[in-house]
């Protein structure tokens, strides 16, 4: 089975002169973790929620911080282009899916941009291949479907402290002590 078969062919881009901070927003509104960087219509880079993070980083940023109460703020606009991964690895439409699953786990990437005669037409994510994988495995095993399987009951648990409790420390609910 081929990449085009499963790969997510909305895409959601920003420009390298765009703002992080509109990357930021971009990926809350959509409910995704990476964009496509584009130019002049070509693929020039990609962009991860982690990168985000990584660069926010105030212990790892070159950018001026200010600190309040825990809350790092930038004083200084930062640009996709800065954070960027330029050049991405790209695959093709006709890229078969085990191969895309290799290289993501191969080189740790959580999408690859799938690009067909120098045109940007998809990206293949993470999520994509799971849910790939995992449906392909129900329909091999003859798994009954979410909506199939009987609700399950698990009987309530206690939350497990890893506090010491009041007997576990000598106090008042404790129980006497021997020999003492």
């Amino acid at each position: 089975m081929h990449v085009s078969e499963i790969m997510t062919r909305e895409l959601v881009t920003v420009t390298p002169d765009d703002s992080v901070e509109e990357a930021v927003r971009l990926l809350q509104r959509r409910g995704i973790r990476h964009l496509l960087v584009v130019q002049q219509g070509k693929l020039v880079g990609i962009i991860s929620d982690r990168d985000i993070k990584r660069t926010l980083d105030p212990r790892k940023t070159r950018k001026k911080i200010m600190g309040v109460g825990g809350l790092y703020f930038l004083l200084e606009p930062l640009l996709v282009r800065e954070i960027m991964t330029r050049d991405p690895v790209t695959i093709t439409p006709h890229t078969e899916i085990r191969q895309a699953a290799w290289i993501m786990v191969q080189r740790r990437f959580g999408a690859l941009p799938v690009v067909e005669n120098g045109s940007l037409v998809g990206i293949l994510t993470e999520t994509d291949v799971l849910s790939y994988f995992a449906e392909f495995d129900q329909a091999e095993a003859e798994l009954p479907t979410a909506a199939q399987r009987p609700a399950k009951k698990t009987p309530a648990r206690r939350a497990r402290s890893t506090k010491p409790t009041a007997k576990a420390k000598g106090g008042r609910n404790a129980p006497p002590r021997k020999g003492g």
